[in-house]
């Protein structure tokens, strides 16, 4: 079995063809990209800083003249290209100006407080970066390459190989469906879910019950049936398997469960000649008449010494599929429904006393029973109580609304290939891989690789004493069995991709290799499948929306250019129109290497050229030394950087 995901670009439908298009990515490639993006990002907000103090600088740049902070100011707005230096900075003047200048907090706190502000949120933004993966849909799409060879319907070589799989696979729908599904009377409650529930599609399928009238015969019913239906079960969104709506087909179940009388003719004990040639004494055999099986016009004999010898619970199970005449078991008239499976469950308490009487129609039990130390048990009421479930299932199209009559599953498939149903190819196929399932899907198969552990009742059991039972009981185990079923369907979806569960000898169906009846289409749609799983199982790997992705880049990549435009071409427009001159002047005279410039020139230090360029430069390779602290005693540099502002 291979969980492999797929990496590389894929499209999840459920979002449609623009936002559904996904980039999945490996743990360390998708570091990668997080980590670019961190840095795009950072890029991003550095370009919208200097834009800002490019504004600001303009703003508030004028002629005239100005105190010795104003130009501080604007020689930091012009040259800090980062908020954290440039809010110390303005702190810094705040305290040295102080007395010196007019209003020193009003004109500088406020810019500190800003520039703090952008750089929170500076950092908040380079944290959230890593998020964007979390735009993306929740699924993955399983590996296409690594299932190639086991992609098809897997059917198990031999009993030994068959009676494997399905243990395996009925005790891995045990253990789901009691994490995922909860309690079976509380199947319509929110439950908390482990974390296995989150690699199938869906947590669970959700389903209800309801108390209706038995569907067999009245003398045959023992009370009122045990209805449970799931609503659509869409092949998308619940089975995983990823297609546009148009290619989607819906699923329906419905299962009754009624518990039988066993009197009056439907059971007896065996006696006389009947007993000895089965080597038993009379009164010691019972004979269960619900419907002949192979050669016998009987159904079951139960041993009656089970209530003796110090065993608990056993099950005895069988189905019938009345469209196969071949059928092991033949059900009575009374039991007999049309285009309906049916399975037949004898339920055994054997040696299990009740702490407290029961009234369930199945686990009852008032027989009291006094052990040695005084206290007062119960035996139950029936050596063996039978329960009969029949199912149905339904396909429909939801691109038209057509649905087949609701019938049992071996003739589902055939009729849901109908005209009148108008499926496609991929929906053909698609039914194709749920008819593989339902075919096997009753009760039956769950419980002939666990007679007895599937009990819940079973789980209240300490040596064979069984704690107090709810008087529906019986219901909370169907109800437990169809939660199964449809953890078992959720798991063989994932199957046709990923191979068997378990090892086993066997083959893998791929139907678009084995008939060339099929038409070229559905063929195409079968294989096509291989490479449509979802899961929600990430196993490290990383997703990325194609869309998000292009347009934080896109838009990003946009603005970064606009900043770097936004300088030259607000000076080309303030030198073409006229306006705002002063302005552009000293955006380029409070650069840091114009002041340098000037210094120089005060000085003597060299004959400059470029007054109004980015990068000044000498006229000639002249080589000068040069004293910082030597230029305050020049007679030149007072009068060069007074003109220098003057000129603004």
């Amino acid at each position: 079995m291979s969980n492999r995901i797929y990496t590389g670009v894929w499209t999840d439908w459920s979002l449609g063809r623009v936002a559904g298009t996904t980039i999945t990515l490996s743990a360390r490639d998708g570091g990668l990209l997080l980590a670019f993006i961190a840095i795009f990002v950072t890029v991003i907000a550095a370009r919208l800083w200097r834009s800002l103090t490019f504004v600001c600088h303009q703003v508030l740049a004028s002629g005239g003249k100005h105190d010795g902070l104003h130009h501080q100011r604007q020689f930091i707005l012009r040259n800090i290209p980062a908020p954290v230096p440039a809010t110390w900075l303005f702190l810094q003047q705040a305290w040295h100006w102080r007395g010196r200048a007019d209003r020193p907090l009003l004109r500088t706190v406020p810019w500190a407080v800003c520039g703090f502000l952008y750089a929170v949120l500076l950092g908040l933004a380079a944290v959230f970066s890593s998020k964007v993966s979390e735009s993306a849909t929740p699924f993955r799409l399983l590996e296409a390459a690594a299932a190639a060879a086991d992609c098809g319907m897997f059917v198990p070589e031999g009993r030994d190989a068959l009676q494997q799989k399905n243990a395996y696979d009925n005790s891995l729908a045990a253990v789901y469906s009691r994490q995922c599904y909860g309690d079976p009377d509380d199947h319509d409650k929110d439950v908390s879910p482990a974390a296995s529930c989150g690699t199938l599609p869906v947590p669970s399928i959700r389903w209800t019950n309801a108390s209706v009238e038995c569907p067999f015969a009245d003398e045959v019913c023992m009370g009122k049936s045990f209805r449970m239906e799931t609503g659509m079960v869409d092949s998308h969104t619940h089975l995983g398997i990823n297609e546009r709506e148009q290619n989607r087909v819906q699923y329906w179940r419905e299962t009754d469960c009624a518990p039988l009388v066993s009197q009056r003719g439907f059971s007896r004990f065996l006696n006389g000649t009947e007993a000895r040639e089965l080597g038993w004494d009379d009164d010691v055999l019972i004979k269960y008449f619900y419907g002949g099986v192979g050669a016998q016009n009987y159904t079951h004999i139960y041993n009656t010494y089970g209530e003796s010898t110090q065993i608990g619970y056993s099950t005895w199970v069988i189905s019938s599929d009345p469209s196969r005449n071949a059928s092991l078991w033949r059900p009575i008239e009374a039991l007999a429904l049309d285009r309906r499976d049916l399975t037949l469950l004898l339920i055994a308490p054997n040696s299990i006393v009740h702490l407290q009487p029961n009234d369930d129609p199945v686990f009852g039990a008032h027989i009291p029973v006094d052990l040695p130390d005084g206290t007062t048990v119960y035996r139950a009421d029936r050596y063996a109580s039978p329960v009969a479930c029949a199912d149905r299932h339904r396909i429909c199209n939801p691109n038209n609304g057509v649905c087949t009559a609701p019938q049992g599953a071996a003739d589902l498939v055939r009729n849901a290939r109908a005209p009148e149903v108008g499926l496609n190819a991929a929906q053909v196929a698609a039914v194709d891989r749920i008819g593989f399932f339902v075919a096997s899907s009753t009760f039956h198969q769950l419980i002939w690789t666990r007679t007895q552990s599937y009990l819940r009742a079973q789980e209240l059991v300490a040596e064979l004493l069984q704690l107090p039972l709810p008087s529906d009981q019986w219901q909370i185990e169907m109800g437990s069995l169809f939660a199964e079923n449809l953890a078992k369907l959720q798991h063989q979806m994932a199957e046709y991709v990923t191979g068997p569960s378990i090892a086993v000898a066997g083959a893998v169906n791929r139907a678009w290799e084995a008939s060339e009846a099929m038409p070229a289409d559905v063929r195409a749609a079968h294989e096509d499948m291989c490479r449509r799983q979802r899961t929600r199982d990430a196993r490290g790997t990383l997703n990325f929306s194609v869309l998000g992705l292009a347009a934080l880049l896109g838009l990003g990549s946009l603005f970064v250019a606009f900043s770097y435009a936004l300088e030259p071409a607000a000076q080309l427009l303030q030198r073409a129109t006229g306006l705002g001159v002063h302005k552009a002047r000293r955006w380029e005279r409070d650069e840091n290497l114009q002041v340098m410039r000037m210094l120089f020139e005060a000085k003597d230090a060299g004959v400059w050229r470029g007054s109004t360029d980015s990068f000044p430069t000498t006229e000639s390779k002249d080589y000068f030394e040069w004293d910082g602290d030597a230029l305050e005693q020049h007679s030149r540099y007072t009068t060069l950087v007074r003109e220098n502002y003057d000129k603004s």
